[in-house]
This record gives C-alpha cells, structure tokens and sequence, in this order.
C-alpha cells in the first residue's frame, strides 16, 4: 500500500512539472503578429504624465505644437503622429463657443473641451489638469484617437441648480446620479454636481464623452468598465480601485473561473449594467492593460476596430449584431492562448508585486 502512494504521488508531481512546462511554452510562444502597431507595456500602473506647459494658458485652444507635447507625452506611435497631424483641423470658432452661459457663466476652453460652471472654477484645484491628463492617457494607453468633436462639462455648485438644468435642457433624463453624459447625434454633454466625489465622477463620464467622441458603436460593457478603470488617478489604477480586493477574493478559490465575456457583450443597455456587471467589465480592463503585452494590444486594436473610418456603414442594429458574437472574446482566443487561466492568475497573484509597486509610486 506504502509503495501504491508513493507511486501516485510521483505520478502526481510528474503531472504538475509537466503542465507547468507546457504552459511556460504556451506563454513564451503566444504572438501578436498580426497587428501593425506597437504600444508600450505599462508599468503595474503608470504614472501621472507630466503637464504641458500650456497649461498655463487653460483659456486658449491647443496649438500645433501643444498637439505634438499630447503625443509625444501620450507614447503615441509615428504612424500615429501622423495620421492625428494630417485628421486634425481647427473647428469653427462657434463649435467651442459656451452653449449654458445663461445658466452657466464661468467657462474655460481646454483643447476640445468647454467647460461651464456656475461657480469659480478655480475653487477646483488642478480641474484643468485632470481633464487633459485623461485625454493623454487614453492616447497613451490604448491609442485612442484625439477627437476633433467638442464635448461640454457642465459643473454645478449644488445638486438643486443640477436638477433644475436637467429638467430644462434634457427633459425625462435620470436626475437620479450626481453625474450623467448624454450623447445624441451631436456632441457630448456632461453634467456634474459638485460634491466630494466631484473629480472621480468627472474622470468617469469624461472616459465616456472621449470614447464616444473619438470612436462609434462601443459597446456598453466595455464603455463602462473603461470609465471604472480611468475615474481612478493615475498612480492609484493598478492597485488601488475598490473592485480590485472583490475579484482577487473571487480569483483565489480552487475551481476559480473568469466572469463570461460572451455575457457582457449581449449587454447593449446602461440598464442592464448592475453592480456585478461594472465589476467584472472592469476586472477585465484591468486584466488586458494590465497582464502582458499581448492583452494589451488586443485591447487596443478592438477599440481601434471602433473609430468611425472602420464602423462608416455601420448600422448600430448591425453593430449589436456583432458585438453579440464576442469579437473580443475571439481576438483574446486567437492572440492570448489559455486566456481564461490567465485571467485567475493574474488577480491571484497581482498584490505580490504591491509593495514593488507603492515603492515605485513614492519615489
């Protein structure tokens, strides 16, 4: 009997060296030749890029030059910079010019933002920083086009002042939310009421208006949990979102398994989206930004799949229809092999490397 189980646990750790080869070998071979660009692989989670100077003139619109400092400073690849040199144009005078200034009469032109308020916005400090450095890191992150769409903040001093523009502007929309973006067929809005979770909730529906403004037809539960992952700043996404202690308790049980990607994209409603819905989207932003090179250019070229060029003559019915065959579920098949263990792995061992981390951060 003694030699019986000696034999079966032989045969046991024989098994167990064996997949552990096979799967650095799968890893080591896993190619993503097929794309035609390069990103840089961040760090567990970039820092905060520094300002442009032309920060220090918030009022004007951005220049050639402040351009080239966005994409150098956004890691941009050449063939990049000169696709956005040669799309750029400068948009009508009256495409910025504030649209609320009765209701709204403080206002700051950022790039192609218009921000109003009804009150000072220097009471807000570094309010103009942060909205830039969203845009820098999306290019820099996933090669998100720039948009040459307007998009306009709306900042209220109160949740009264909120409601009543709401009300007027946009009647029938939720005035549940301290924050709400509402996109037609022209550009974005953004209304946000000023409170402590002010700037995360900026950050949030920021993502949207960017997204939307630059690319077309993204689907709900990518759309979200990319707004999760950037409401958080800059040197705190790696390790310091609220999901992220949820989903590594999730990752660590034995028969753990990933949340189902084919489920999230037959969502096509922000009314289908619960609280387990923008936690498992964001799981897997975080996930493919965040593994290896490989997610995050599958990433990348699925939202470069999404600019306007590439979607011309699509219908949304049409786009619904595809994103409910998981086109991202299938890039992530073909470049990522075993990316569903993969996914366990990484939330099962992401916090080794925190300390290494808050070190870097610190310094």
């Amino acid at each position: 009997m003694k030699d019986l189980l000696e034999r079966l646990r032989e045969g046991i750790r024989a098994q167990a060296i064996t997949a552990a080869i096979l799967a650095i070998l799968a890893t080591t071979a896993a190619r993503v030749d097929a794309f035609d660009f390069v990103l840089p692989i961040p760090k567990p989670s970039l820092p905060s890029i520094p300002l442009p100077k032309f920060f220090d003139e918030p009022t004007r619109t951005l220049s050639d030059d402040d351009l080239e400092t966005i994409k150098r400073a956004g890691s941009v690849d050449r063939g990049e910079h000169a696709r956005l040199a040669e799309e750029r144009a400068t948009p009508p005078q009256d495409a910025l010019a504030p649209r609320y200034s009765d209701r709204l009469p403080y206002c700051v032109i950022l790039g192609m933002v218009v921000c109003e308020s009804n009150f000072p916005l220097d009471e807000i400090g570094g309010l103009q920083a942060e909205i830039t450095q969203l845009q820098l890191d999306l290019v820099g992150y996933l090669n998100i086009p720039k948009s040459t769409e307007p998009i306009e903040l709306c900042l209220f001093r109160d949740t009264q002042s909120y409601t009543d523009f709401i009300r007027a502007v946009f009647p029938g929309a939720p005035l549940d939310r301290p924050a709400l973006y509402v996109k037609d067929s022209g550009p974005g809005v953004l209304m946000v009421q000023r409170d402590g979770n002010m700037i995360v909730n900026i950050r949030h529906e920021m993502t949207h208006a960017y997204l939307n403004a630059s690319l077309k037809h993204v689907p709900i539960w990518i759309d979200e949990g990319l707004a999760k992952y950037f409401e958080t700043p800059p040197g705190e996404r790696g390790f310091r979102n609220p999901y992220l202690k949820d989903v590594e308790a999730k990752a660590s049980g034995l028969f753990s398994s990933p949340p189902s990607l084919s489920r999230l994209e037959k969502l096509t409603r922000v009314d289908q989206m619960r609280s387990r819905e923008y936690r498992e989207a964001w799981s897997w932003v975080h996930f493919m930004i965040h593994y290896s090179h490989d997610t995050h250019v599958v990433l990348a070229n699925y939202l470069r799949s999404l600019r306007p060029e590439e979607q011309a003559d699509v219908t949304r019915q049409d786009a619904y229809k595809r994103q409910k065959k998981a086109p991202l579920k299938q890039a992530l098949e073909r470049y990522v092999p075993d990316y569903e263990k993969k996914y366990v792995e990484h939330f099962r061992n992401w916090d080794s490397g925190k300390e290494k981390y808050e070190t870097a951060r610190d310094d």
